[in-house]
């Protein structure tokens, strides 16, 4: 394997893992709001606290 076919591959490795990176921060900061275990009330327990 020649040192240029390594440098390649290398950077499409780094490439990949990079935007897999970039994708699931993007995917995670979609879901806004209540992301379980923080104790917030329920939707229905909003509406009755509202009335």
């Amino acid at each position: 394997m020649t040192a240029e076919l390594q440098t390649l591959i290398a950077l499409a490795v780094v490439a990949t893992t990079a935007a897999c990176l970039v994708v699931r921060s993007l995917a995670k900061h979609k879901n806004h709001g209540c992301g379980g275990e923080c104790a917030c009330p329920t939707t229905e327990l909003k509406s009755k606290i509202r009335r």
